[in-house]
């Protein structure tokens, strides 16, 4: 039998941006509901067949920054690309664009290596500080799924199914790869470390189940959604895992929690699909249907999915202002 979880309310961006475009927002490692705002005055335009906007060439906006009833703001001016993912970082904050195709190289050519300066890639991640002032920037591919950031200043990006990525090579020239699953970066933007190339048996295909704790990052990538087990030195666990149509995870201990999301009788159903981890082995253990704080199923998608050890943050689709939170 599937017991209701009611899920709780965590943040709302303040009701001052009520007249504001949300272009993204996500809960940082601090819990505070960190947001890109912008005036819509300025010409964003709906994008069919997705919750989101997309802004003029350039645009100005604001970082927003929710720690209860303390709020801060960090003033951009003249952003030249459509970011979709923020986080904090330091005392500022991290951008990433999820679409960065090459500009100048035609795909006939994407099998072989391609000279450094016919290659035009763009630096989709701005890591700024808190006066508004870039301070590095850097590539990390096309198709981002996700940028989380942690304690320790590192950038994590999970990637989507048509991700890809231009590898440098010691000649001077860079080489198309694709499947990039998931990397992380330090806050200069220096080589990364890659998934992929330190689990070669497992399958990268999308990473949209992605944990960044404390100590520890989990993820469970598609299509097997193995939990993979990353420290500071890279992979040291992977656990074969019967739970899929993982999109989420939250991690304590032992006790795992995978998010899953489907259509149901005319709406949506979210559901927790319970799970422990002993002996080398994941065993289902219960399941829990969430519910909205005023006890309502949800209208939409689960968004955002924002796991951090135990505890999992989501919006509804089309609602990045109000923040859910569920707690193992």
């Amino acid at each position: 039998m599937v017991a209701d979880r009611r899920l709780g309310l965590h943040a709302t961006l303040p009701d001052r941006y009520a007249r504001y475009e949300v272009l993204t927002s996500t809960i940082d490692h601090r819990g505070r509901l960190a947001a890109l705002v912008a005036d819509p005055a300025q010409g964003f335009t709906p994008i069919p067949h997705f919750s989101g906007l997309r802004p003029p060439p350039r645009y100005d906006a604001t970082a927003v920054i929710c720690d209860g009833a303390e709020i801060s703001e960090i003033p951009l001016t003249d952003l030249d690309l459509w970011f979709t993912h923020i986080d904090t970082l330091a005392d500022g904050i991290a951008l990433a664009a999820a679409r960065c195709e090459p500009v100048g190289i035609d795909r006939e050519h994407y099998w072989e290596p391609v000279p450094e300066g016919r290659l035009h890639l763009t630096d989709n991640v701005r890591v700024i500080d808190g006066n508004g002032q870039t301070c590095s920037a850097f590539y990390a591919g096309d198709g981002i799924e996700q940028l989380m950031t942690d304690a320790q200043g590192n950038i994590w990006i999970s990637y989507f199914d048509e991700s890809n990525y231009w590898f440098p090579n010691p000649d001077g020239t860079r080489s198309y790869g694709f499947m990039i699953g998931l990397a992380r970066w330090d806050s200069d933007g220096g080589p990364p470390w890659m998934a992929p190339s330190h689990t070669p048996d497992v399958v990268w295909c999308d990473c949209y189940a992605l944990n960044v704790g404390r100590d520890l990052v989990h993820a469970c990538p598609y299509t097997d959604f193995p939990l993979i087990e990353i420290d500071a030195d890279g992979v040291r666990n992977i656990t074969p895992n019967p739970i899929t149509r993982g999109h989420g995870l939250a991690v304590s201990g032992t006790e795992l929690g995978f998010l899953d999301q489907r259509r149901a009788g005319g709406g949506f159903r979210w559901e927790i699909r319970r799970a422990r981890q002993q002996a080398g082995a994941i065993t289902k253990t219960d399941r829990e249907r969430l519910l909205l704080p005023d006890d309502r199923h949800p209208t939409g998608w689960a968004r955002g999915k924002i796991g951090r050890d135990g505890t999992l943050w989501l919006y509804e689709n089309g609602d990045p202002r109000r923040w859910y939170r569920y707690e193992l």
